[in-house]
């Protein structure tokens, strides 16, 4: 019988430990999700979401390889400009 409360508590103990890992994986999950999250971007950076639609636009919608290089150029631009911002997305989780 001491087989089966030693048993018993090792199970008990890998239930806690399996709960414990699925808790924490949901918590990096939803982080994950709101990390993706696209309409976080454009409510972030509207100004420059704009831009990026624009000058795509500008550049799918030209006749010439040559005003097409320009939209992609000012495309470029602005993916740089909001990528060396460097802004901290820390905090973005807890206020949504």
């Amino acid at each position: 019988m001491a087989d089966d409360s030693e048993i018993k508590d090792e199970l008990d103990d890998a239930t806690e430990d399996l709960r414990e890992a699925l808790h924490q994986l949901n918590g990096r999950v939803e982080d994950s999700v709101a990390k993706l999250r696209p309409d976080r971007g454009i409510r972030k950076h509207p100004v420059t979401t704009a831009c990026v639609a624009g000058a795509l636009g500008f550049a799918l919608g030209a006749e010439t390889s040559e005003v097409s290089m320009i939209g992609l150029f000012i495309l470029g631009a602005a993916i740089l400009l909001v990528r060396d911002r460097g802004v901290d997305d820390s905090n973005e989780v807890e206020r949504v």
